[in-house]
């Protein structure tokens, strides 16, 4: 996880930041204004959005609110205006706010807390006496010493998913260090949080949120998976709109308060956003929250895989969301930052609002085809052929390729789901809802030579961002997957052609 270090040093020396004219009537729930009355140049803001789209960068969605107002809302093909995107691990963050609120409203005493007297004796893991040492402070903070992101790869995490009770799971693993000393992320320490609410408040963590700050922020469109057991996913998964999680950042930046009314207590907040731990130089750790350590001005953060962040910088009202499918918000914020011109407003500039509109119309259309090419002879040698892969671990068991006339398809069973999607050939994914979870998807394809074939699978909203390189030899496939958020590089996987009976 980094802290946006170019937003950092840019921060550093600008005075104020600024966007668009981002309202769309009857659909946003803040309130909007032109980037000018807030400091910002629209040429500038258009020159951004339009090199984002040139170089292709997987951003979906920016939003920047400034002083509780809208000023920019920018939605990239191929994802869709208030469609909830999968926040990934800016859902701990959230989880961690939860935790303020359930000891606000009496739920849990302190963060001090004893985790093992809060879950109950089933949940408890083996008599190791450390154990029974972790709080609840060590988890929102990543120290609580088990043995669990010590090494690259969330493994525990995906164990854990395959175990019959993943709280007892995590709360089983060894003890690698004492609890407090030492800091490692770990995905586990935070659906502990998400148990922990289930038990004491005797609701999922989404039902808890719906009844104290999903509903108080008017938040109507939040989707949250959870567990066997009904926990809801503590460490990640959460579907928020852009918008909505910017409420979330906006409630910090006010110290707990939306619209007047108090949603958790202003000392959480603070408590939230202090650094509790280094984790190196010039980033901290509080609870749950990735806060910059020596540079001015402050900046804290909720950071997820993919590019999804949501960032608070209290001195200059800002409240900032990327969302994105293996995006570097590294590459867009000098650039976003750079249109913000002065603490003050600029002379309205209608014709720099006309240019970023018009920058934001093209970003959210697809890109134009390209001109038909002749199939090579592979094409139809392979087509509707169906290719069983070895063991792998990204559970991919079978894919098959089919070409005519109406079109191209994909057929694939992976991570145990099985896709039948359509697959633009011209330059432009075809986007379809006919996924496992009927999220839309954009996929494309391309004969990148006589056997070589590149599958680009883009889950969009969910995250995941798959770039297949198949090669074709005969009754054999060679298929090299990696993900482009980076869950999976360079996987390499044999495959060969299903035998059908004579």
């Amino acid at each position: 996880m980094r802290l946006l270090p170019i937003l950092l040093a840019t921060l550093a020396a600008a005075p104020g930041l600024g966007a668009q004219d981002a309202g769309r009537p009857g659909r946003s729930s803040w309130p909007t204004a032109s980037p000018e009355s807030q400091g910002f140049d629209s040429r500038l803001l258009a020159g951004l959005i339009d090199r984002v789209r040139e170089r292709q960068l997987p951003l979906h969605r920016l939003v920047v609110i400034r002083r509780g107002q809208l000023i920019l809302e920018a939605t990239l093909y191929p994802d869709a205006p208030d469609r909830p995107h999968d926040e990934a691990s800016v859902t701990k963050s959230i989880t961690s706010l939860l935790i303020g609120i359930a000891i606000d409203e009496g739920y849990i005493d302190s963060v001090h807390e004893p985790v093992t007297d809060l879950l109950p004796a089933s949940d408890r893991g083996p008599a190791d006496r450390r154990h029974a040492d972790i709080t609840v402070e060590h988890l929102l903070t990543m120290t609580s010493g088990l043995d669990c992101g010590f090494e690259p790869g969330e493994r525990e995490l995906a164990a854990m998913r395959r175990s019959d009770d993943w709280a007892a799971f995590a709360l089983s693993l060894p003890m690698r260090a004492t609890p407090g000393s030492t800091y490692a992320y770990c995905s586990c320490n935070n659906h502990l949080l998400s148990a922990i609410l289930s038990a004491r408040t005797r609701m999922s963590a989404l039902a808890f949120a719906q009844m104290y700050l999903f509903g108080p922020l008017e938040i109507p469109a939040a989707r949250w998976p959870a567990d066997g057991k009904g926990r809801s996913h503590g460490w990640g998964d959460l579907h928020l709109r852009p918008q909505d999680l910017a409420k979330i950042g906006e409630l910090f930046r006010n110290g707990g308060l939306w619209k007047g009314r108090r949603i958790v207590s202003e000392a959480w907040i603070r408590e939230s956003v202090s650094p509790r731990v280094k984790v190196r130089e010039d980033v901290g750790y509080g609870y749950s929250w990735w806060i910059n350590t020596t540079r001015t001005p402050h900046i804290y953060e909720a950071e997820g895989r993919g590019g999804q962040r949501l960032a608070v910088v209290p001195d200059r009202d800002l409240v900032i969301v990327f969302n994105g499918g293996g995006v570097n918000t590294d590459d867009i914020a000098p650039d976003l930052l750079g249109a913000l011109r002065s603490n003050r407003p600029l002379p309205d500039d209608a014709e720099g609002r006309a240019l970023l509109a018009h920058a934001l119309r093209a970003a959210a259309q697809p890109p134009a085809l390209e001109p038909p090419t002749p199939l090579p002879p592979t094409a139809r040698a392979i087509s509707g052929r169906r290719y069983v892969a070895d063991e792998n671990r990204l559970g991919l068991r079978h894919l098959s390729l089919t070409f005519a006339p109406g079109g191209a398809h994909a057929t694939l069973e992976m991570l145990g789901q099985a896709w039948h999607v359509p697959i633009g050939l011209h330059g432009r994914p075809e986007v379809s809802d006919s996924t496992p979870t009927r999220s839309p998807a954009a996929v494309a394809g391309r004969w990148a030579s006589e056997r070589e074939f590149i599958l680009d699978l883009d889950t969009v909203s969910e995250v995941n961002h798959f770039v297949f390189r198949l090669t074709f030899a005969g009754e054999d496939l060679q298929i090299v997957v990696d993900e482009v958020t980076g869950e999976v590089k360079g996987l390499t996987v044999a495959a060969k052609a299903e035998r059908t009976a004579r």
